[in-house]
């Protein structure tokens, strides 16, 4: 029988039940160890419901020889300091979106992970559906000419019950900002992988609805190395909430997805008989919960592949920190009301 790949949960919250649920579908390739949280009753209660062990602290899993890879599902602004300690116990790591929330964290994590010899892989699961690989195969192999527009669409709806659930929900410290950090940065990633890189951006960011500390509502126009133009627009103040849509419209043909399902396939489509439009699903953007495990459980096995061969994840820390750069340049723009490039 193969070695399979063992993992420990860190972080109680939502999103872990996902990690779990998704390891735990793949038993021929991982084994889900136990799981650990500030609150140690939470992880009993997290431990319980998955039939695995809670460890006391932190540093008892860091340190048990039964862990090869640690899933951070901690809220975001512990990111760092969590994947830094994990890094340096030698443990291979999967961390939520975002990967950190400053440019200094990521430069930490970037450094943590290149001298202790770990992969990591920071959660962008998209990536990995046949809507989003058809879409960038398409437009790798200029089946939509030269690109136009890239734009990404995000209106979503999250009550202000949903914000005030958790006291880092909506803060600047430990949620790293709102719409576009938080609920955003998948759509962010998409657009950045598909339409290839931003030089410039310029931002408006409003907080019009929700009592939070955060951005509610942001707009940028995006300039990308291409010459091609675009936006990014993320809201959670809006009802009831639509799910993502990514346009991408080049000079031969274009294509829209919602989600990850492609929507719009206006191309000879030759290459692709077998394209079937649908519309989207598995959306959260009224119920952060509405998602499939599909992609958690096909980036983990990434993971596992990267282990077994010594070779890079997908979304490894350079592709992870791809988007947290953008949104922080976006941030930015918002702040000094100016264009900022991301290469100054």
């Amino acid at each position: 029988m193969k070695k399979r790949i063992k993992f420990g949960i860190i972080g109680c919250g939502v999103i872990a039940d996902f990690h779990a649920n998704a390891i735990m579908e793949i038993p021929n390739e991982a084994e889900l160890v136990g799981v650990t949280d500030v609150i140690y009753d939470a992880a009993e209660k997290f431990s319980k419901r998955h039939g695995i062990k809670a460890f006391a602290t932190l540093d008892e899993m860091l340190s048990s020889k039964d862990i090869d890879v640690v899933n951070i599902c901690t809220p975001s602004g512990y990111h760092a300091e969590v994947v830094i300690k994990a890094a340096r116990a030698k443990k291979h790591i999967i961390v939520e979106k975002p990967m950190a929330i400053t440019k200094e964290q990521l430069d930490s994590i970037e450094q943590a992970c290149e001298e202790n010899g770990i992969i990591l892989s920071s959660i962008s699961q998209n990536r990995f559906s046949r809507g989003v690989r058809m879409t960038k195969k398409a437009v790798e192999d200029g089946m939509l000419g030269r690109i136009v527009c890239a734009d990404i669409y995000m209106k979503y709806n999250r009550t202000q019950e949903y914000y005030d659930s958790g006291s880092w929900r909506g803060t600047k410290r430990i949620d790293g900002g709102g719409a576009l950090m938080n609920q955003g940065i998948h759509g962010v990633d998409l657009l950045q992988y598909i339409a290839g890189p931003i030089k410039s951006v310029y931002a408006v960011s409003k907080t019009l609805v929700r009592k939070i500390e955060v951005e509610d509502t942001l707009s940028a126009v995006v300039d990308f190395e291409s010459g091609a133009t675009g936006v990014i627009q993320a809201t959670t103040s809006v009802f009831p909430g639509y799910p993502r849509r990514l346009e991408i419209n080049g000079d031969k043909g274009s294509i829209a997805l919602e989600e990850t399902s492609i929507v719009r396939w206006d191309i000879d489509n030759s290459k692709y008989e077998d394209i079937v439009l649908q519309p989207a699903m598995s959306s959260s953007a009224s119920t952060p919960t509405a998602i499939s495990t599909d992609g958690h459980t096909r980036q983990i096995l990434d993971v596992i592949r990267a282990i077994k061969t010594k070779t890079k994840p997908l979304i490894d820390v350079n592709e992870g920190r791809k988007s947290v750069d953008i949104i922080l340049a976006i941030y930015k723009s918002a702040e000094e009301k100016r264009t900022i490039f991301l290469v100054e």
